[in-house]
């Protein structure tokens, strides 16, 4: 790679980084600077191929095989793979997935403790992770070969599941993976060449792999149908009606999913108020000093009293069944929620005197409460 082209990299990503913080720095404070870094980047790559694709449907066949390619002398640059989100398909990502590569169930389970915890594979629903298990296929490197080349044009992401291997860049030692490592997806999130070089140094090292396509597809997919399904969700809250699009769109991307089982207590009266929460899907009943009080149902939502106050939590809200729930932590809800806190706070005084003036027996569905 030449100076010419390290330079016009070094200065393109100088003004990706000033413009990543200038946009953090109007959105402060951030609840989770990871999904906001992550949502920053998938919006300036849609951006990136909307205007790839207006042009590349005319280049792409005159184009010669990428072996002709001389990688390490020539800046990369990848656009084969529209990343536009295909919208009449919740599960869209299953149609690239063409047969099933067979594994033991404790390989299973080892690939999904690998990706569990990465912060791209955290919000994939059961569905998306069986597509990403069953779309990994086994690849095995002897000691000192290289897995991938810096500067080459990024395939595949991949997990250790026996064997160690070296990272390298420039030729100069960054770190080192083990069984349960992971490595390679920033080439895939970004369309950009491999930022390092990986070789193995242990023979027989043994890797899953998981494709281009079917992980951009996956990662890709999830993200805009997740936000699609958050927008639709806060548009049938009445609590959030008065909103303009723009502000509900900032919510959707913050929120997190969680799920709970029948009988999980999602808060427990006296503990410390961290998160507010939306019902998805299912019901919730609450209990104050151990009587039921109420119970709730989808676009309910509960927790805003400990955060608009400061205080303890005020009830204990169970899990009446397979439970949902759309999640803020505490500087989101304070950020995001700013145009509807005076509503929050009108409803929380209003609501002990609500309750207490009722019959336990016609308490009304969804009174916002805790």
């Amino acid at each position: 790679m030449s100076e010419s082209t390290l330079a016009e990299d070094e200065q393109e990503l100088q003004h990706l980084v000033a413009e990543l913080q200038e946009h953090y720095h109007r959105s402060v404070p951030v609840d989770n600077v990871v999904q906001f870094c992550v949502n920053f980047f998938y919006n300036k790559l849609q951006q990136q191929q909307q205007q790839l694709d207006s042009d590349t449907e005319s280049t792409l066949s005159s184009l010669p095989p990428m072996s002709t390619y001389n990688l390490q002398d020539r800046r990369v640059s990848v656009s084969a793979e529209s990343m536009t989100p295909r919208n009449n398909n919740n599960h869209g990502s299953r149609a690239y997935i063409t047969s099933k590569k067979a594994k033991t169930r404790e390989q299973c389970e080892r690939i999904r403790a690998s990706v569990a915890d990465h912060f791209l594979f955290r919000d994939l629903d059961e569905e998306q992770y069986r597509d990403v298990i069953d779309a990994m296929v086994e690849k095995r490197a002897n000691k000192d070969e290289h897995v991938i080349e810096q500067g080459a044009v990024g395939d595949y992401f991949y997990i250790v599941e026996q064997g160690h291997l070296d990272c390298y860049i420039q030729g100069r030692k960054i770190t080192h993976y083990g069984a349960g490592g992971s490595f390679g997806e920033l080439a895939l999130m970004y369309n950009a060449p491999r930022a390092a070089t990986i070789v193995a140094t242990t023979h027989d090292t043994v890797l899953w792999a998981l494709d281009r396509i079917t992980f951009r597809t996956i990662l890709m997919e999830n993200t805009s149908r997740r936000r699609r399904l958050y927008e639709s969700f806060l548009r049938d809250m009445p609590l959030l009606r008065s909103l303009e699009p723009y502000e509900r769109h900032k919510i959707a991307d913050a929120l997190e999913s969680v799920s709970f089982q029948d009988g999980d207590k999602v808060l427990v009266q006296g503990d410390v108020g961290d998160r507010f929460y939306m019902i998805e899907e299912g019901e919730a009943l609450v209990y104050q000093d151990n009587k039921k009080i109420n119970r709730l149902g989808r676009a309910a939502y509960f927790g805003e009293l400990a955060l608009l106050n400061d205080g303890p939590r005020t009830a204990t809200v169970v899990a009446h069944g397979p439970l949902k729930c759309a999640t803020l932590g505490k500087k989101a809800f304070n950020r995001l929620l700013g145009p509807v806190l005076d509503i929050l706070k009108r409803n929380s005084q209003n609501y002990f005197e609500v309750i207490s003036s009722l019959p336990s027996a016609s308490i009304p569905q969804n009174i916002p409460h805790h």
